[in-house]
């Protein structure tokens, strides 16, 4: 029964949008760290990248996506945790790691 709750679905879906966020927010925040040290050295290398301003831009805007999504993941986990086990945290091993 605790796996066919909608509380399940919602969890999942709101922690994958975060950690995917995250992911992209990585991303351009390393391709922002290689563009700038670049530029230093051979500004005509890396031309195919968007500016470090825009790569900022997109890091950021991950991040401010990232964050709620996650937390929510979080709270809809522990209102999973509640439907389905009778409590909101139960210090499991895997659940705290998690």
């Amino acid at each position: 029964p605790a796996l066919q709750s909608n509380w399940m679905a919602i969890h999942v879906i709101t922690c994958f949008v975060g950690y995917a966020a995250f992911a992209v927010s990585f991303w351009f925040s390393f391709l922002f760290l290689i563009k700038e040290g670049q530029e230093k050295k051979n500004p005509s290398q890396l031309r195919f990248l968007p500016s470090t301003r825009i790569l900022d831009e997109i890091g950021y805007r991950s991040i401010l996506i990232g964050f709620p999504m996650l937390t929510l993941g979080i709270v809809t986990g522990a209102a999973w945790a509640n439907y389905a086990w009778g409590s909101y945290w139960s210090w499991d091993p895997k659940e705290t790691w998690s």
